[in-house]
């Protein structure tokens, strides 16, 4: 069955659960694919299954957190719906409201939609391919006034809505206020209405969109992430003076602990660096262009020469560029391994090829610095040869 007949037929059996919320929060699904409840609500959204249909209502913007104007036409009503694919917590702000008064205001007790709903598909009625959404969510999400500026964005979500007085007329009603509640009554007409509604809208998937990568629940949360700037490795001056410490007692190192977690944190640095990509593309070259963004590592394999596959626009039009990410928390002095493939990929892609080493990083503020280096300056740096010969021959005492 496809996505607009799931979408219908739930719809017409009075399945469909209201979603309602003011329309700048829907910016944000847009961006994310997912919608969230408050804790009011948190029995309801632990009971959602995959495969139940949520309508989306846009009520007015909420003047305190958006710049004020006046919306033509008006901008409440029905703005699409979208497939559950599964549900989570989230604890950190999100949609403006929230980031506002948790960053700007410093509240204490901000007003928070812990409960989040994931949607596999969502069918959107607005000229939402005219809005670049990851950017307008980045603007969001490092909002740093008392309001922000989202007009334009607001009325392309809102076109082609069904507004309540065009559902009143055909015979359909419901509250305009409330979350959460099923619409039962007459679901056969605002079936229709959804059905006349469709040859117009545009249809999204999110499990393998822009917002996938924050979506599986198996991958680390990023977008908070912030980079405080370019911070470059410096230069030493001679030996260290400082005196050389007592001898201490070595406790033993857990290697494959510390494999696993050399493992994480370079995925983390991957996703973060993966998902500015697709943020500088789409602004860049447009959306056409983002699914060209691949991160490669994960999707086809560690022995590519590099992490991820981008597009830049320069003299020669749009071409391919490759990204081997590096992370460390430690400082920028701090050292990196590279592969012999690495260096052999860097070798014949010397103006293509960059890596980017993110350090300082920090998992609780969500903060790290970065600096780059080309693929003639990495090959350029003095490197130390590290292997270890593996004898599998020898005899082994039980």
């Amino acid at each position: 069955m496809d996505v607009i007949s799931h979408v219908v037929g739930a719809v017409s059996r009075g399945e469909a659960v209201k979603a309602n919320g003011p329309i700048e929060h829907w910016l944000t699904t847009l961006a994310t694919g997912f919608w969230g409840f408050d804790d009011s609500k948190e029995t309801l959204w632990s009971e959602l299954q995959k495969g139940d249909v949520l309508i989306f209502q846009a009520g007015p913007p909420n003047w305190y957190f958006v710049d004020k104007y006046k919306p033509k036409p008006e901008v409440s009503g029905f703005i699409g719906a979208g497939i559950v694919e599964r549900i989570s917590k989230k604890i950190e702000p999100r949609w403006l409201s929230e980031v506002i008064e948790s960053r700007v205001h410093g509240s204490v007790t901000p007003k928070l939609w812990p409960n989040l709903v994931h949607f596999s598909d969502v069918v959107w009625f607005g000229n939402v391919n005219s809005i670049p959404a990851p950017a307008v969510q980045e603007l969001i999400e490092s909002c740093k006034s008392e309001t922000l500026d989202l007009s334009i964005n607001i009325e392309r979500l809102a076109q082609n809505k069904l507004s309540f007085k065009a559902m009143t007329k055909a015979g359909f009603t419901c509250a305009p206020m409330g979350t959460g509640g099923r619409l039962i009554k007459n679901s056969e007409i605002l079936a229709r209405l959804f059905l006349s509604q469709t040859s117009a809208a545009t249809h999204r998937v999110y499990s393998g969109g822009v917002a996938a990568i924050a979506a599986d629940p198996h991958m680390p949360e990023v977008s908070h992430y912030k980079c405080l700037g370019n911070v470059a490795p410096t230069t030493r001056l001679g030996p260290s003076t400082k005196p050389p410490s007592r001898r201490r007692s070595v406790k033993k190192r857990d290697y494959l602990q510390e494999a696993v977690d050399n493992q994480k944190l370079g995925l983390l640095g991957e996703l973060i660096v993966m998902r500015r990509e697709r943020q500088r593309v789409l602004l860049e070259l447009g959306e056409e262009h983002v699914s060209s963004v691949i991160h490669v590592s994960r999707q086809e394999g560690d022995g590519a020469g590099y992490d991820i596959r981008t597009l830049r626009l320069g003299h020669a039009g749009i071409t391919e560029h490759y990204l081997e990410v590096k992370t460390t928390t430690g400082d920028a002095n701090t050292a990196f391994f590279i592969s012999e493939n690495e260096l052999t990929c860097a070798a014949t892609q010397l103006d293509r090829y960059e890596v980017v080493r993110l350090h300082s990083l920090d998992q609780i503020k969500g903060e790290y610095l970065e600096y780059r280096l080309t693929a003639r300056e990495l090959l350029g740096k003095d490197m130390t040869p590290v292997s270890y010969r593996v004898n599998v021959n020898l005899k082994v005492d039980q």
